[in-house]
């Protein structure tokens, strides 16, 4: 990368930032001091509680060049966070950004990634409001904290699902995976990607947060439990089983699978399933909540334009084994243990979760 002075540099990456449009300018004028000083200081609103989350992509752990341009990587550092905020049921407000960039990298290239991050904070109002950077000594690191607010008392948690719930998606799971699977066949980022593996490509490099789902959820006022799906499907179950110390028992039949996941699965003799349950990085939402609930959720989310998919329910643990569990319910009735793993991109396995 061409050196120029840090102060320089930030200033030109801070200058590739939206307006963000009318709501952006409402979410501009609780800033009352930005970039430029040791803190960022921002207004709080009476009755909302801050929602705050930090997420990190680093260089051949959560991304290859060939799987990625520096717009998409940019794109998808700052959704990693705001699908977090999603799950929370809030509305991301501000974020901050710090890099460790190697030599490889040019200012350029550095610019394309904070306009990737520009063009999904200009689709939700986001406002760049501090960060840092550094040299690194390999690879580009980038770490993005995310600020947002949902409702006092209205924050969804994964700690929340009980026995005689029902388990939704909020879309079709396995997408992510199965582009990356095109992606990582390829030695460079194609020029050209097919029409039918198009939607897949899309799906892992700009995946776009369900904040929509989570506000509707959280504006209801209901006890749901909500985690987003960024591990695997199997994971975040597993998530909120443990927090929530119940069993969790997932339709093999019910869970989505996209038509062009299905369809590039069989071209490669993959099973699908496998990518929607291990795969990761869909940031789709997976929620519990009250029977009672659903069909006011079918016409919320109908009216609203959303997809909503029923794919399971809760049940109470045995008193003779108290331990969280996820099962998967077969077409038969049969059910089997539900491993909690996820995805090693770049290991080309599926292994057990730290």
């Amino acid at each position: 990368m061409e050196r120029r002075d840090e102060f320089a540099l930030i200033s030109y990456l801070a200058s590739r930032q939206p307006s963000g449009g009318p709501r952006g300018s409402a979410i501009e004028r609780r800033i009352r001091t930005g970039i430029g000083d040791d803190a960022a200081i921002v207004s709080a609103r009476d009755q909302f509680d801050w929602v705050v989350c930090c997420d990190m992509m680093v260089e051949d752990i959560h991304f290859k060049r060939n799987t990625m341009k520096p717009f998409d990587i940019g794109y998808k550092a700052l959704a990693s966070n705001v699908s977090d905020i999603a799950a929370m049921g809030g509305l991301p407000l501000f974020y901050l950004v710090s890099l460790g960039v190697s030599s490889g990298w040019s200012e350029q290239e550095l610019g394309e990634m904070y306009s990737g991050m520009a063009a999904l904070a200009e689709a939700f109002g986001m406002k760049l409001i501090g960060g840092d950077t550094s040299a690194s000594p390999g690879g580009l690191t980038v770490s993005i904290t995310a600020m947002g607010e949902v409702e006092s008392g209205r924050t969804l948690l994964r700690s929340q699902a009980k026995p005689g719930d029902l388990v939704f998606l909020t879309g079709t799971v396995g997408d992510s995976a199965a582009g990356l699977g095109y992606l990582l066949e390829q030695d460079c980022f194609p020029s050209h990607v097919p029409e039918a593996v198009q939607p897949l490509v899309e799906r892992h490099c700009r995946p776009y947060p369900q904040v929509q789902a989570g506000r509707l959820l959280a504006s209801l006022g209901i006890r749901a439990a909500l985690n987003d799906i960024s591990d695997g499907l199997a994971s975040e179950a597993w998530e909120i089983a443990e927090a929530s110390s119940v069993r969790m028992v997932l339709d093999r039949q019910s869970i989505p699978l996209s038509v062009p996941a299905r369809v590039y699965a069989e071209s490669k003799a993959q099973d699908v399933l496998h990518w929607a349950l291990y795969g990761g990085e869909d940031y789709q939402l997976i929620g519990c909540l009250s029977a009672d609930e659903k069909s006011e959720m079918d016409r919320i989310f109908r009216e609203a334009g959303l997809p909503l998919y029923w794919i399971g329910f809760v049940e109470q643990l045995a008193a003779d084994n108290q331990a969280p569990q996820v099962e998967m319910r077969h077409s038969d009735g049969s059910r089997s243990a539900l491993a909690k793993k996820g995805y090693n991109h770049f290991k080309e396995s599926y292994g057990e979760e730290a």
